[in-house]
């Protein structure tokens, strides 16, 4: 069969054009004062098609959210400008009947970097959620991000196959009393990757990670700060690859928790084994809890980790209040092997932390187990700084002798982190950045290699399309561990013509062309 390679070549530029759009429209740059709602979802050609994807919020400058973006494209949304300004700030608006809306709804990937957000609305009131699942298998990418004051959570997942990253980010004052203030709430779902690292927490009634009934294939938090949490910092539930290290838990679970729930645990019920989060810091599940996970291996780091609470608050427990365990179950030590590890216990002092009325708060839990306000979270002094004293043994108790916590607190040593995780990386051969190499042989028949390489570990999604952007395979979808990695393409029972594979991992996408000639 001849192939005539002007009329390919056509086809490809509109291929790519059409198909490929999200990654070739430019940047647009939004005003301060613009409703980013509306600015977003009417950035469209009269044929419905998209303008842009990729927005500009200018620092020091002040956007609304009217209504609610429910993108079914890739999303970025960015800060520029002046970076000695202030974060670009997103304040919520409610509508005419004193209504509001979520305003992140994704149906497709989702990525905020540098935008403060007030979960406080226009007339008031927290919101509920700052952003909340719209579908399946969709990543929500947050960096260098601030999220205040939000009821229920700061992101919803109640969709399953989702992936959630943050990274140097600062989220606090999450909390309606009860059992409700959670940064990540994805109970009863099954997710892709959950990876938190170098973000500060604090003020936060119930959990960092909220989960039961679900699990997910991949979660680190590494390097985080968590301070003044109510409850039960991760409910990891179920995983078979888990990583928590080099982080500090101070004053968190400082409520204790009730005789009822002692007497549960010793029994074994299924009450207490369904409520884990009451009594103990770190809740993790065995593999054949969840039949998805069952056969596979579960891989644990649990390494250098700061958890310390006031013990004055612990004296003042009466005797049918116990304080939160650090690990539950014996499996779970088992795995990791004791409940002490190599955690300390210290109170770093930071330089200039939120204020608390433990006590306060913990009186009204111990009434019924369940308070319904948040009178102990005091949020004078800002702004805060939880940085510490170089003296501290948690200043040299991470790996590689760096700070515990998130490192964004000590610049020069989260400079020099990243450029020992570089050198790291060389030495051991796994490579610096992202990327995807030109299939060999090209053209080809009826067989070719794909090579790409991925710096960490992440999920991979590789698939194959054909001239008219028809999904003809997918290569690999899941996650894989950091360096170098090659699929085989079989094109056996394909026609000759020119097909194209693109790769999605950790915010990263490529696409290259190539030819099957028979």
């Amino acid at each position: 069969m001849r192939i005539n390679l002007t009329k390919v070549a056509a086809c490809s530029i509109v291929f790519l054009a059409l198909f490929f759009s999200p990654r070739i429209f430019a940047q647009k740059a939004l005003t301060t004062g613009t409703d980013i709602v509306a600015a977003i979802n009417s950035d469209t050609t009269s044929s419905g098609t998209r303008n842009n994807t990729s927005y500009t919020l200018a620092r020091g400058g002040v956007y609304f959210a009217l209504g609610q973006i429910q993108n079914d494209f890739e999303l970025t949304i960015t800060a520029t400008g002046d970076e000695s300004l202030a974060d670009p700030i997103l304040i919520i608006l409610v509508d005419a009947s004193n209504n509001y809306s979520t305003p992140f709804k994704p149906y497709s990937n989702l990525t905020l970097e540098g935008i403060a957000i007030n979960g406080v609305n226009s007339i008031g009131s927290k919101v509920s959620y700052i952003i909340e699942a719209g579908t399946t298998d969709i990543r929500i990418s947050l960096k260098n991000c601030d999220i205040d004051s939000v009821n229920t959570a700061a992101v919803r997942v109640n969709q399953n196959y989702c992936s959630v990253y943050l990274e140097d980010c600062t989220i606090q004052n999450v909390a309606n009393g009860g059992h409700t203030g959670r940064v990540i709430d994805a109970r009863s779902t099954i997710m892709d990757t959950i990876s938190i690292v170098n973000c500060t927490f604090y003020n936060v009634m119930h959990n960092v990670l909220g989960r039961f009934s679900g699990g997910q294939e991949y979660f680190k938090f590494d390097h985080n700060t968590v301070y003044n949490l109510m409850r039960c910092p991760l409910r990891i539930d179920v995983c078979p690859d888990v990583v928590v290290t080099n982080n500090l838990f101070l004053q968190t679970g400082f409520v204790g928790y009730t005789q009822y729930w002692e007497t549960e645990f010793q029994a074994a019920n299924a009450n207490a084994m369904g409520s884990r989060d009451e009594f103990t810091r770190i809740e993790l599940w065995p593999l054949d809890s969840l039949a998805a996970f069952k056969g596979m291996t579960q891989n644990i780091d649990f390494t250098n980790n700061n958890l310390w609470v006031d013990p004055t608050i612990e004296a003042q427990f009466p005797d049918t209040i116990y304080a939160y365990r650090n690990l539950d179950f014996e499996f779970e030590k088992a795995m990791v092997g004791a409940d002490t590890l190599t955690w300390i216990s210290e109170d770093v002092s930071f330089t200039n932390a939120p204020a608390c009325d433990y006590i306060t708060m913990a009186q009204e839990c111990w009434k019924d187990g369940s308070p319904q306000t948040n009178p102990g979270f005091n949020n004078s002094g800002i702004p805060y700084d939880f940085s510490y004293s170089t003296s501290s043994a948690s200043y040299t108790a991470a790996t590689g002798g760096f700070p515990l916590g998130d490192l964004n607190w000590f610049p020069s040593k989260k400079a020099e982190w990243l450029v020992t995780d570089v050198k790291e990386n060389e030495t051991n051969n796994i490579p610096s950045s992202f990327s995807l190499e030109q299939n060999y042989p090209n053209p080809f028949n009826p067989t070719t290699v794909i090579n790409y390489s991925i710096p960490k570990n992440s999920n991979v999604v590789l698939k194959v399309y054909n001239i008219l952007g028809k999904e003809i395979a997918t290569l690999v979808n899941g996650q894989q561990s950091a360096g170098s990695h090659n699929v085989s393409f079989n094109a056996s029972n394909l026609a000759s013509g020119v097909y194209f594979y693109s790769i999605q991992s950790d915010g990263f996408s490529s696409t290259k062309k190539m030819m099957l000639l028979k």
